[in-house]
């Protein structure tokens, strides 16, 4: 997408915010309803949109500028050592009426990310294990832009909600081996409620989702190159496509959900989803033009979440509950070739990853006039088995995260308002088995045993956030906020830190 017509949107968006500026509130009000903790916490209960008039009864808007650094002691190679660069973000949620809403989301980032190795595509989590990988990798430029958007209106006993979003990336790298990937990802949602007894509603929703990624890899230097390999897991590759630096993924999915809730879930509300998806990878040999297919990863997915609240006076309480489950399976196809062509010889099942995830979170708030407190224990358990066939290469983890988000804010006076917000957690793995193959390379033995040693580690982060809003006269508030956490894992650091500069109204 060319820039300046994304500054063009983006533009307009700022403009549509800019209408929207809240007078009526003093600011504390104003940012205590738009950084709701609550609704952080349960977010997915407004993954159906016909859920969004609810969504606050005031409308707001924030527009900013980012600055991010992330530096990485130690690090899975594949996502490499850390992120720096700029983006710039804008958000509007809009009462039309008293039953509808309107919302948008625009953003640009431009991002350098440092050292990734074994790893020449985009989003690792949707593709692997088959990535188009090689030894050497490097520092990577890349370009995301984001929008979405949605409407939503109730209608008596009905309320209805559509939405969409889009996203697109650009990478590339300025040396060999010069990786050149384009990404689209489009989503498409949309749900309906139905109020059967008092405040009490049921609900339906779904999701259609296409996602399409075009990957190159090329050498200025055609004399000396290491090898590309295509991967098929835990350090293996296709063998009959090495070399071969044209790749294709394509992938189409859905998602089915329900929902029961009372008093739009500020009581209870209890939703279940299932979702399915195929990736398809191709690939196109050094020479001819035709692509071939050479995997089907195919996504399983099922979530359940429940949540509870009591308001007591100028305290609340919450809990929510939440299940996911995660089954993928990797489908590879095997060909042979002669000197008049080349052909599918078997398609067979050999790979397969579950994740399974229980997660506990409790949440309290306090509300005074002059300052708001939220706590949020959490717990999670987790078991990940992951492992492949022909050959047999595998691992299993059992872990568990334990931690605590806090969040304050002050009102200095009516024109200025302080946030903080500090965080712990802690990750325990309780089992992990290790079941890897040795037969590869030395260099790649070595990558996947670096891999395995450090999702083995127990892990502690700290994070602080703070944020200055400020009001001067009638114009919309200003504010500046810094972000800093740090990981620690086996006595190493990885730090993040964040700067942003924004206006919210």
């Amino acid at each position: 997408m060319d820039q300046s017509k994304f500054f063009s949107v983006l533009s307009f968006f700022f403009s549509l915010n800019f209408v929207s500026a809240q007078d009526s509130l003093n600011l504390f009000k104003t940012l205590n309803n738009q950084y709701n903790v609550e609704r952080m916490v349960t977010n997915k209960f407004y993954y159906n949109p016909a859920n969004m008039p609810d969504y606050s009864s005031l409308s707001m808007s924030e527009f900013s500028l980012n600055y991010q650094s992330e530096n990485k002691k130690i690090y899975l190679r594949q996502l490499g050592s850390g992120d720096t660069g700029l983006v710039v973000n804008t958000d509007s949620f809009k009462k039309l009426k008293s039953n509808s809403a309107v919302w948008g989301h625009a953003s640009y980032s431009n991002i350098n990310r440092k050292s990734s190795r074994y790893n020449e595509n985009l989003d690792l989590e949707r593709i692997t294990p088959y990535v188009t990988l090689d030894s050497i990798g490097g520092n990577i430029d890349l370009e995301t832009y984001h929008f979405s958007g949605g409407y939503a209106k109730k209608l008596n006993r009905f309320s209805l909600g559509i939405s969409g979003t889009y996203k697109a990336q650009m990478a590339s790298r300025s040396r060999d081996p010069r990786m050149k990937n384009t990404t689209s990802d489009l989503l498409f949602s949309t749900g309906i409620n139905y109020r059967f007894y008092r405040n009490f509603q049921i609900g339906i929703f779904g999701d259609f989702n296409k996602y399409t990624q075009n990957s190159l890899v090329a050498f200025v230097n055609e004399v000396s190159f290491p090898i590309v390999y295509q991967s098929i897991g835990f350090g293996y590759d296709n063998y009959f496509f090495s070399n071969s630096l044209d790749t294709q993924f394509e992938e189409i999915g859905y998602k089915i959900g329900g929902q029961i809730t009372n008093q739009q879930g500020k009581d209870f509300y209890v939703l279940g989803t299932l979702s399915s998806s195929n990736n398809i990878k191709s690939i196109k040999p050094k020479i001819g033009n035709r692509y071939y297919d050479t995997s089907d990863l195919e996504n399983q997915r099922s979530y359940f979440e429940a949540a509870k609240f009591i308001t007591f006076q100028n305290n609340r309480f919450g809990l929510i509950l939440n299940y996911d489950s995660e089954i993928r399976t990797g489908t590879e196809y095997g060909y042979t070739s002669n000197s008049d062509n080349t052909e599918l010889i078997f398609k067979r099942k050999a790979y397969k990853k579950e994740r399974y995830t229980t997660t506990f979170k409790a949440l309290y708030q306090l509300s005074q006039k002059k300052y708001t407190f939220t706590a949020v224990p959490f717990f999670s358990y987790h078991e990940i088995t992951d492992r492949r066939i022909y050959p047999f290469s595998g691992q299993k983890f059992h872990k568990y995260t334990v931690g605590l988000d806090l969040d304050l804010k002050v009102e200095i006076n009516k024109d200025q308002v302080l946030t903080f917000r500090p965080s712990y957690s802690h990750r325990n793995i309780s089992t992990a088995i290790n079941a890897l193959d040795k037969n590869v390379s030395s260099g790649k033995l070595e990558w996947i045993n670096d891999d395995f040693s450090i999702l083995a580690s127990d892990s502690s982060t700290v994070g602080l956030f703070a944020r200055y809003d400020f009001r001067i006269r009638n114009l919309p508030a200003l504010f500046v906020s810094a972000n800093w956490i740090t990981q620690i894992i086996t006595s190493k650091h990885n730090n993040f830190s964040a700067l942003c500069l924004g206006i919210t109204f």
